[in-house]
């Protein structure tokens, strides 16, 4: 490479070869900077590519860079067409437009060395390919666009018409986004697809004059869009959150039926991306569970669904025979959903509050255990869990670094890790949800 100094400093643009990709589907290259070799992640490449890259951001003590591609010397293998009509790389699906087995293998090998990092050894499965658009986005509105933060911004891309998105969501989008970007108190909106049509939820910093939300209201049409809400949420620090505050305002329904399956629920619950295979993965879990025990002994089980958001586990393990489900969920909008009867049996609190009734309901018999945490996993509370003594556990994270930990923990209580079954719910994107299963 001919360039002239200095290399490396924020704004360069440098040009390399790509060897390999990290953790976040980074292309990684290396250059000489100007104190010595310097390591960069590039947004956007692949290995094989030749890329003409913009430097970002710089860790000097550490001799690395991140970049994002500009240009191509040179396109590798693994590029495919895209459908997405944004530019690349995308601040949402950096993994659109790379070969599909690829990116497969590469989440698969993700998943390989979140377990090698947790000291666990266990064969990995293929990752089970995505089945179904994603039926629920998150977009922030700002600077007249509704889109996604390019990373280490504040500054937003248009994301309206992404291609892994329910069709639906886009035509919705289409009908507010024009509106969205004239109001300007409003933040965020978030789109889920239903049965029904679409329902929003808009965020806004503050209560809406009764003419733009007048404005607002006459969008709501059926299909599309079923169902509006506002959601006012004053700013606290990072611009970037769309968690907290309460709906104050409604056109349409406000519960809606889910894709995946399941009596109505509100427009704002939470979901899986995937409606396909997420109703695949409630079943897989549901039989791993229930799979020890039959006739009499199922019906008079007891099991747990922790974090169960809108009680999809649940739901499957009652499908599945399970007697009673004692199903834990401290967020309003999915812990509503969670009805008493039909062997549900709701504690719409947090799984740390829960803990002294889920200790109680396990000294009379639990049958297995299902956990789906945050992204940071079960953290502190995983030795209490795993105390509890379930002859079957399955672990479901979107982080697998996070679910190897927590794994960790089951099997230095007495638990054998039995299987580690990855997921590509979200299909474009870095993320992979991975499901541990542990028996005693």
């Amino acid at each position: 490479m001919t360039r002239a100094e200095p290399q490396g400093a924020v704004g360069d643009v440098l040009e390399l070869a790509i060897d390999a990709v990290d953790d976040e589907g980074r292309g990684r290259g290396s250059v000489a900077g100007n104190s010595g070799e310097l390591d960069v992640a590039v947004r956007g490449a692949l290995p094989g590519d030749v890329v003409r890259c913009q430097v970002e951001r710089v860790w000097s003590a550490h001799g690395i860079a991140q970049a994002r591609a500009v240009s191509f010397v040179r396109e590798g293998p693994l590029h495919v067409e895209r459908a997405c009509p944004h530019a690349r790389p995308c601040a949402g699906c950096p993994t659109h437009g790379v070969d599909p087995a690829f990116a497969l293998d590469w989440k698969r090998a993700r998943v390989e060395r979140a377990l090698a990092d947790a000291g666990l050894a266990v064969e990995v499965a293929e990752v089970e390919p995505g089945r179904s658009p994603r039926q629920k986005v998150k977009l922030v509105v700002d600077s007249g666009r509704v889109g996604l933060y390019v990373p280490h911004t504040h500054l937003p891309a248009d994301a309206t018409r992404c291609a892994h998105q329910h069709p639906a969501i886009t035509a919705a989008l289409a009908k507010l986004a024009p509106a969205l970007v004239r109001i300007t108190p409003v933040r965020a909106v978030i789109a889920r697809a239903f049965v029904e049509g679409v329902g929003a939820v808009v965020v806004s910093e503050q209560a809406l004059f009764d003419h733009d939300w007048a404005a607002l209201a006459k969008l709501v049409d059926g299909k599309p869009l079923a169902s509006l809400a506002l959601r006012v949420q004053p700013v606290e620090g990072s611009r970037n959150s769309l968690v907290g505050g309460e709906a104050e305002r409604f056109v349409g329904p406000q519960a809606l039926t889910p894709l995946e399956g399941g009596a109505p629920v509100p427009v704002d619950a939470f979901c899986q991306p995937d409606p396909e295979l997420a109703a695949h993965l409630y079943r897989r879990v549901a039989r791993f569970l229930v799979g020890a025990l039959d006739g009499a002994r199922l019906a008079e089980a007891t099991y747990f669904d922790l974090y169960a958001g809108a009680g999809g586990f649940a739901r499957a393990l009652v499908e599945a025979g399970a007697g009673r489900v004692v199903a834990v969920e401290r967020a309003a909008a999915s812990a509503t959903t969670l009805v008493p009867g039909s062997g549900v049996a709701p504690l719409p609190m947090s799984v740390e509050q829960a803990l002294p009734q889920l200790v109680g309901f396990a000294q009379r018999g639990l049958a297995g255990m299902v956990a789906d945490p945050p992204k940071k996993g079960l953290g502190e509370v995983a030795p209490a869990l795993a105390a509890l003594g379930a002859p079957r556990v399955a672990l479901v994270a979107c982080d697998p670094d996070a679910g190897a930990k927590d794994a960790r923990v089951f099997v230095d209580a007495g638990y054998l890790l039995t299987a580690v079954e990855p997921l590509d719910l979200f299909a474009g994107t870095i993320e992979v949800e991975t499901l541990f299963l542990l028996e005693r």
